[in-house]
Order: structure tokens, then sequence, then C-alpha cells
């Protein structure tokens, strides 16, 4: 088991590594709540992952314990102390069956194996995902924002338009009938106002149209690095989790063929 799953392991590594799609760009704009739901998606899923897997380890540990304190019970042992502290329980010192020998090297070697940077590799991964999501957030609503002054812009230039029309006809009927126009006292001409207030909207527009530009990049940003960064780390740690025990359970063997020789 250990040899197909450390072989699978490595496989998928390689397949990561060798990947083209490694510079991945998450979904903006209007794919951005499909997005989000498989960013969120694969985050449950990769927290669901790493509880299976330090389960299904802990599963193995007890077990390996149980049987052993099981086996334990039919032989008469006492732990012996000494200067140097207590000897260490050897089942083929005290002439016990191969199973009791089988049985205590299987719990030393499980309990030798650790999982630890296993559940980290795919914690940090879950956090990696977090950000994204939160990045994706971050974008959704600068592009919302965007896209609301841009369209209150263009009402505002219109309107605009619209009033220096009518003035330019009101202009020219005036001229047709040989009135002289005056300016105002200020000589300032009414369409002034509504100038300079579309002139300092469109630099609004301007910087919020950066920062959406700038949030995009980040989300593109923390995906790529969600996924170089997160399967990775993950697939290594999980090769060498397997070649661990993979060796540990082939020494649990050789030992008890060695101590029932």
């Amino acid at each position: 088991m250990w040899r197909s799953m450390l072989n699978c392991h490595q496989k998928q590594f390689q397949a990561v590594m060798e990947s083209k799609t490694r510079a991945l760009r998450a979904n903006t704009g209007f794919q951005r709540d499909s997005s989000l739901r498989a960013t969120l998606e694969l985050e449950v899923q990769l927290l669901s992952w790493c509880s299976h897997f330090n389960d299904w380890i802990c599963c193995q540990k007890s077990y390996v314990e149980s049987l052993k304190g099981w086996l334990l019970r039919c032989l008469m042992y006492e732990p012996e102390e000494t200067p140097d502290g207590p000897v260490p329980f050897s089942p083929g010192r005290l002439g016990a069956p191969p199973v009791f020998v089988i049985c205590n090297d299987w719990s030393q070697a499980v309990e030798a194996i650790s999982e630890n940077r296993v559940a980290i590799a795919m914690n940090d991964f879950a956090s990696n995902l977090r950000q994204l999501w939160e990045r994706q957030d971050e974008e959704q609503r600068q592009r919302i924002k965007a896209e609301y002054l841009s369209k209150d812009y263009k009402k505002r230039l219109t309107m605009l338009q619209q009033k220096r029309g009518g003035l330019r006809h009101e202009q020219d009927t005036m001229s047709n009938r040989s009135h002289i126009i005056t300016p105002s006292e200020k000589g300032i001409s009414p369409l002034d106002d509504l100038k300079v207030d579309l002139d300092s909207f469109k630099k609004k527009l301007v910087e919020e149209r950066t920062k959406h530009k700038d949030a995009i990049k980040l989300v593109h940003d923390a995906a790529s690095s969600s996924l170089q960064g997160g399967l990775l780390p993950i697939f290594k740690a999980l090769e060498n989790f397997t070649s661990e025990a993979l060796r540990a359970h082939e020494q649990v063997r050789l030992q008890s063929v060695r101590d029932g020789s």
C-alpha cells in the first residue's frame, strides 16, 4: 500500500511541476461569482482532505496501539528498572512469539512517523485560498464602484452636451434676431460650473479604475501563488511522509525476521 501511495504522490508532484497552468489567472468581472464559489469550495474540500488524512493516520496508530495492548495482556511482563532507567520493552528478548515482535515493532514504527508536515502544508494552502477569496471579494467591490462612477459620468457628460447644444441653439436664435449677447456679471458661462464638476468627477473615475486594475492584479498574483505555493508543498510533504512510512514498515519486517532467527 505505502509503495503504491508513494508512486502516486511522486507522479502528482511531477505533474504539477510540469504543468503549464501553474501561472493561474482567476476569473474576475462578470465571472466573479462562480470564481468565488469555486475558491470557497476548494478551501472547504482542502480542509476536509486535511481532516480525513489526520483521522486516517490517527486511526492506524490507535489500531496498532490497541493491538499491542491486547497482546501484552498475554505476556507476564514487568518493567525492569536499572540505574540508567527502565529497560525498553522487547518481546523477542522475552521469548515471545513472532506476532508480539511484529506488533511491537509496528507500534514503534507508526509512532515515529509524523503527519504534521502534511497537515501544515494543507492548512497553509487553505490560508492562501482564503486570502485569494478576500482579494476576489475586494476586486468585486472595486469593479462595482468603478462601473457605477462610469455610468454616472456618462450621464453627466450627456447632460452637459445637451445643455451646450441648447445654449448654442438659443444663441443662434438670438443672433438671427440681431440681439447682442452680454456676458454675465462675473464673466462666467452657465456651463462652467458643470464643466468643473465633470472634470473633478472624471478624475475620481480614473482613480477608481486604477484601484480596480490594482485589485485585479492582486487577485491574479494570489491565484498564481496559491497554486504554486500550495499544491507543490502538499504533494512533496505527502511524498516524504509515504516514503518514511514505507521505510518504517519495511524495517518492521526486517526486524521481525532478525529477531526470530
